[in-house]
């Protein structure tokens, strides 16, 4: 494959990936960001429900609502996320450009703590990437709790979306961007969704959930939710969107000296450096920092 050098290297699609690239850039440095095809971060995959969500509900007609309930499948709804986050991505990447940063798409690895190297599955191309300085900012992923709480137990979203129809009705867990915007599209497609949040939670894709016919039922801790299941329905399937788990078990941290946390996060030193000298971790990757430990 190709081998390039920069001054920094930026592995991920999360917020602060993206921003630090354009940053970093702006003051003169060489930056590439290795941006991955599949694991898309939670920040990803809320932005692009709320460029769904918002579209499908643009002139949402009564005849339209009734379309959507009627032709609405698993299949159709994996497909127009498939390409509301393919428009998101071309955004970011139209963003970065003008940034004046270079993009490699792929999954990334590290061969050494200054080499990555980046494999493309639609091009099978592997790129080889030395850098100075090399950034982590793989985000997180939503994932469900698998310890079923006596009859009940939480599903992650692919699951649902891996049936042959849509439930009937289901309750989502976690107020966030997240699990407000798989509500709302879920609703869209004639769903009877329930939303557990906390009241305190300021979002705006909470508001769309509810123009989007969720319900929404405030809850103290949803955190805590699992030692109250009294408020949760026997026979309702129940998805989980509270739990966050970093994206880093493909990245061969563990051979440059690296251990992620039990939920794939990174312990970062005040200026965000991991163990391993030259390699930080950026945005909701970290876990812990140092004044934490």
């Amino acid at each position: 494959g190709d081998a390039m050098r920069y001054d920094i290297a930026i592995i991920g699609n999360d917020e602060a990936a993206i921003e630090i690239a354009c940053l970093a850039s702006s003051t003169g440095q060489r930056v590439a960001l290795a941006l991955p095809e599949q694991r898309h971060s939670s920040w990803m995959m809320e932005q692009a429900l709320r460029r769904l969500v918002t579209e499908l509900s643009v002139d949402c007609s009564q005849e339209r609502r009734a379309m959507l309930h009627h032709f609405g499948t698993p299949r159709l709804v994996q497909r127009l996320l498939a390409s509301a986050l393919t428009a998101e991505a071309s955004d970011n990447i139209e963003l970065l450009e003008r940034s004046g940063v270079d993009i490699v798409p792929g999954e990334s690895r590290f061969v050494n703590r200054n080499s990555v190297a980046i494999t493309s599955g639609i091009s099978c191309r592997r790129t080889l990437v030395h850098a100075t300085n090399v950034v982590v900012g793989t985000g997180v992923r939503r994932a469900a709790v698998h310890r079923p709480l006596g009859l009940l137990s939480f599903q992650c979203v692919e699951s649902v979306l891996e049936g042959h129809c849509l439930p009937e009705s289901l309750v989502v867990l976690g107020g966030e961007g997240f699990g407000a915007g798989i509500s709302s599209l879920l609703s869209l497609f004639g769903v009877h969704t329930s939303l557990l949040a906390q009241e305190s939670r300021d979002c705006d894709l909470l508001e769309l959930a509810e123009d989007s016919g969720v319900q929404i039922v405030h809850h103290p801790s949803e955190l805590g939710l699992t030692k109250d299941c009294t408020v949760l329905p026997d026979k309702t399937q129940i998805i989980d969107c509270r739990r966050t788990v970093g994206f880093t078990e493909h990245l061969g941290l563990p051979a440059i000296g690296i251990e992620p946390d039990e939920h794939g996060q990174l312990w970062c030193a005040a200026n965000l450096e991991t163990w391993c000298s030259g390699v930080f971790g950026i945005g909701s990757v970290v876990g812990f920092s140092s004044d934490a430990a």
